[in-house]
């Protein structure tokens, strides 16, 4: 049933604003289609009513982006009006009102430009109309409560996915927006920065629209869900009772249950000090498994120095087996990222590294590319061909490989990952998963030895990240992924390491990695909001798939005049019921028992007709 029209059509649905709040946005038959005539967005009916928090939801490609695009009047619509505070949002109105609705893109290195962390944060405060003075000051306090008061003057580009983020939602919140829009908040975050950043937008006291295939996140943080899918809205749901329904997830490819099997139990949180010490505790206890005795990588006692001093490496001991899935994960800013441009031989750091028992040096360190292929965090950036085709073909040609075993590999490639068919496609058209796969593809067609994921499913929807682990399971080189999704980790690796402060800390089986309670203040894995609101979301479901129709009679009294007289009327409707049940250990079997209750109050209800009974215990 949906909670704002109280319809269970499955129809599109209009949704109408709060009347207790006044229309902030509303959109009329809104369109957009970009310059090659790509119908992004048709007819889209939204109102959003001040101080609501929204979550935009959809499959990867549906227009989310598009539509915030929109609403914060970076794009201007094809098609209808957009509306905020009744004037249309264009011309001297929108100039007006511009400084008064943030966006956080989806990568923060879209909107950090300043040279140092207080330069970019106090750029907003200063187009206020603040003095430079009052602004940097802001600007100080700004990134104290996001928790980078300490970097506030690195560049930004020497920050980790994860500050970068925090610094762009910095620079939001020091101009105190009356709107706050945000694009895949959470990809590419470890799980206490998740929390961070779960905490400093419950304390923002405006209106929220977030876009997000993370529903665990959004349901702690929006109480409406709008989905869209192909440019167009089909659904406008309260936040439960999209989470409640799993055939409608699964009919627009959201469907993340899957998921819950991975997340692991509550952790108490310490300090970092106390952390580092439980990790060198545990290491001691758990030594790594032992190295091949021909590995494909080997580091000895490696360092990395960034130009300004930082120390992002720290003495890297590490071997790597050909063949081997390994996973390297821990907080942002650990090093991981740092350690796979080094691999790659993009960075050349001190201290012995070999490939294939070669050592690896500045002069041959271009032999490295021939072997390895890497898929990076904002996969864009490696994507510049005009056409599928010609990315695909681009390293096999590089390589020598003539016209048609080239045009034959590509195709292997990309059917391979699902994208035959797009040979004509232009790269950076595509949708998020469309562009990872892409990436990929250009990866696989080279047959490398080993592959370097960088957050694999960061921006990717249930759908898209269900296809690429199925791609990836099949892959047959050396894995070495770095992810924050532990639901990943434990899918495609066998071996995990842990870096905190560009040391490696632990190297142990994922299995073992996964059960480690004490590693979670290390690598950020503070999971007790997702834990919670799995367990109400599961509940949820559980509820929703108990569903039974159930039929009334109800006399209902009438008056005409002198004369009174009543009637029988009955009507059907669905019944939410809620039990509390047990599964017995070992058994498939589960009984529901003790009490069951309507979500709502039927007076009489055991006197009236109904074409049910009442039982202490059902079995699915």
């Amino acid at each position: 049933m949906n909670a704002y029209t109280g319809c269970d059509d499955m129809s599109e649905i209009k949704q109408q604003p709060r009347p207790e709040s006044p229309t902030l946005f509303r959109t009329e038959q809104l369109g957009f289609h970009y310059p090659d005539g790509t119908q992004a967005l048709l007819g889209i009916d939204l109102a959003i009513a001040t101080g609501e928090r929204i979550a935009l939801v959809g499959p990867n490609g549906s227009g989310k982006t598009t539509l915030v695009r929109q609403l914060c009047g970076l794009n201007a619509p094809t098609e209808g009006t957009l509306y905020y505070r009744g004037k249309p949002l264009s011309g001297a109105h929108l100039n007006a009102v511009r400084l008064q609705i943030g966006l956080l893109f989806q990568d923060p290195d879209d909107q950090l430009f300043g040279h140092t962390l207080v330069d970019d944060v106090a750029f907003g405060p200063c187009n206020q109309g603040l003095a430079s003075p009052t602004a940097r000051e802001l600007a100080l306090q700004t990134l104290q409560r996001v928790g980078l008061a300490h970097l506030a003057y690195k560049p930004p580009h020497q920050l980790s996915v994860g500050q970068q983020k925090r610094a762009a939602l910095a620079g939001l919140l020091a101009m105190n927006p009356e709107v706050l829009i945000l694009d895949e908040p959470t990809a590419n975050l470890d799980p206490r920065q998740e929390e961070l950043f779960l905490e400093l937008l419950r304390d923002f006291s405006g209106t929220l629209v977030c876009i997000s295939h993370d529903l665990i996140f959004l349901y702690e943080l929006c109480r409406r869900a709008v989905v869209l899918e192909k440019g167009r809205i089909h659904h406008d749901y309260s936040m439960a009772t999209l989470v409640s329904q799993r055939e409608a997830l699964r009919e627009h490819g959201l469907d993340f249950s899957f998921r819950f099997s991975s997340v692991p139990p509550p952790a108490t949180p310490t300090s970092p000090q106390s952390a580092a010490a439980a990790a060198a505790a545990t290491a001691a206890e758990k030594p790594g498994p032992e190295p091949s005795p021909t590995p494909l990588i080997t580091l000895r006692d490696y360092h990395f120095r960034y130009p300004d001093g930082t120390h992002a490496l720290r003495g890297i001991d590490l071997s790597l087996a050909e063949g081997g899935r390994v996973a390297v994960v821990g907080e942002n800013g650990a090093g991981k990222s740092t350690l796979i441009s080094c691999l790659l031989g993009l960075n050349q750091g001190e201290g012995s590294y070999h490939f294939a028992g070669r050592q690896v040096s500045r002069q041959n360190r271009g032999e490295l590319w021939r072997q390895m292929g890497v898929v990076f965090q904002e996969c864009a950036d490696q994507l510049f061909c005009p056409t599928v085709f010609e990315e695909v073909a681009f390293g096999l040609e590089q390589a020598g490989v003539p016209r048609p075993k080239r045009e034959e590999r590509v195709a292997q490639a990309l059917q391979q990952v699902c994208l035959d068919g797009f040979e004509q496609r232009v790269p950076l058209h595509l949708s998020g998963g469309e562009r990872k796969r892409l990436a990929l593809a250009c990866a696989l067609v080279l047959a490398p030895r080993m592959l370097i994921l960088d957050e694999p499913s960061a921006g990717l929807d249930p759908r898209g990240e269900e296809l690429l682990l199925e791609i990836l399971r099949g892959a047959e080189c050396t894995l070495l992924l770095v992810s924050q999704d532990m639901y990943v980790v434990g899918e495609l690796t066998t071996r995990t390491l842990v870096m905190h402060q560009g040391t490696l800390v632990e190297d142990l089986s994922t299995a073992a990695f996964l059960a480690e309670e004490r590693l979670a203040a290390v690598n950020g894995l503070a999971y007790s909001y997702r834990q919670r609101s799995s367990d109400a979301i599961r509940d949820l479901q559980h509820v929703h798939e108990h569903r039974h129709k159930h039929r009334h009679l109800h006399e209902h009294p009438h008056r005409h005049g002198e004369l009174a007289h009543s009637h029988l009327h009955e009507h059907e409707h669905d019944h939410d019921h809620r039990f509390l049940h047990a599964h017995e250990e070992g058994e498939q079997r589960h009984g529901h028992t003790a009490r069951l209750l309507h979500d709502h109050e039927h007076p009489d209800h055991e006197r009236e007709p109904h074409d049910h009974g009442h039982t202490t215990e059902r079995e699915p």
